[in-house]
């Protein structure tokens, strides 16, 4: 199966450079960024997630799909939150912080908001824990 290209956000609400185009992978369960993604924060620091970078967009259980799919609305906040994550260029809290800001941004309801932010507090440490030890390990 080869991979497709998709364009799946073109707004300016986050102060983008472009639209976030993704190939996805033929496990159809991620997606490779095929241009760099850039970011704004209302801080005015700029976020780029480069191309090649790869996401799972929300890493939602199985269970929850139905409330909050893995994509949707939010998928653009989801891939900055896990560059974030991957890379380390920020303390957690701080790239749920962005995760929470992007989603506003993006005019997604206050509730999934509330819930999407608290799951990645919640339970954001494991693939937070995990990146850290990938980056010891090849350090």
């Amino acid at each position: 199966m080869s991979a497709q290209t998709k364009t799946l956000f073109s707004g300016t609400a986050l102060g983008l450079s472009g639209p976030l185009r993704v190939e996805i992978l033929p496990n159809g369960m991620t997606a490779r960024l095929t241009q760099p993604f850039r970011v704004r924060t209302g801080a005015g620091r700029i976020i780029e997630v480069p191309a090649g970078f790869e996401t799972d967009f929300a890493s939602v259980p199985r269970l929850f799909w139905r409330v909050v799919p893995p994509w949707g609305r939010y998928s653009p906040a989801a891939v900055v939150h896990d560059y974030l994550y991957h890379t380390g260029k920020v303390s957690r809290l701080s790239a749920d912080r962005v995760f929470l800001e992007l989603m506003a941004a993006l005019g997604v309801p206050l509730w999934k908001r509330q819930i999407m932010y608290w799951a990645v507090r919640l339970g954001g440490w494991l693939a937070w824990d995990t990146s850290r030890k990938r980056e010891t390990k090849h350090a």
